[in-house]
């Protein structure tokens, strides 16, 4: 099976149907509550923490050789099951992104140069999923570090640039569902759910690969 093909089946196969299912419910469930003062949004950091968890679930067994989508993760600890994933996730995207927000904090909107704030967003979207994988794969935040992130998305070869298109792409197909949906509040918060869920998988699955095909050049282990 292609690389491709596997990435795009993968939510269907093993317990990715159910993931689905059930990963929708929740957020539509989320979605409901939200206007709630409180419990609305202890809802959705409740969802984000599970779907990081999720994700995190898929790259480490996608890395570990399986092939199929696994069931939705055991939480025996909120911390270390769910608030601590969660937390490492920000973490990374704020890191990984730091770059350009701080240009863009630092810098007067009538002074901000459109190449280079293109420069800084392209360098931070080709460094976070090798930074998001290593911190996964590895278990601690020091893994996002340039010294290990940057010879390893050259020892990861074109397979990585693969990877870093589809989840640009996956991201940018849910932004644009998203804009369709917009005007459907029933319908298209059903749908956004689905598509989010799917989205992490995918996600996840890619970033497995990556690691999975690419373990003994990268050298982590």
């Amino acid at each position: 099976m292609g690389i491709i093909q596997d990435i795009f089946t993968y939510p269907f196969r093993g317990s990715g149907k159910y993931m689905i299912f059930f990963g929708t419910l929740l957020a539509v469930a989320a979605e409901l509550v939200k206007f709630a003062p409180l419990f609305g949004g202890i809802a959705s950091l409740i969802l984000a923490a599970y779907l990081t968890a999720t994700y995190f679930e898929i790259i480490e067994t996608t890395a570990t050789g399986s092939d199929e989508a696994p069931m939705f993760p055991n939480v025996s600890s909120m911390w270390d099951d769910l608030v601590w994933p969660f937390l490492k996730s920000v973490i990374v995207v704020i890191a990984c992104f730091s770059p350009v927000l701080i240009y863009f904090w630092a810098v007067p909107d009538d002074a901000v140069q459109p190449v280079i704030a293109l420069c800084l967003l392209a360098f931070s979207v080709a460094y976070f999923p090798m930074a998001m994988l290593a911190v996964v794969v590895l278990g601690y935040l020091g893994a996002m570090s340039p010294h290990i992130v940057l010879p390893s998305i050259f020892r990861a070869g074109g397979l990585y640039w693969l990877a870093v298109f589809l989840v640009v792409l996956i991201v940018m197909a849910e932004r644009f569902l998203g804009g369709l949906l917009v005007g459907s509040p029933v319908v298209g918060t059903v749908l956004l759910a689905g598509v989010g869920i799917i989205a992490t998988m995918l996600n996840g699955r890619t970033l497995g690969i990556v690691y999975r095909e690419r373990q003994e050049a990268m050298g982590w282990i």
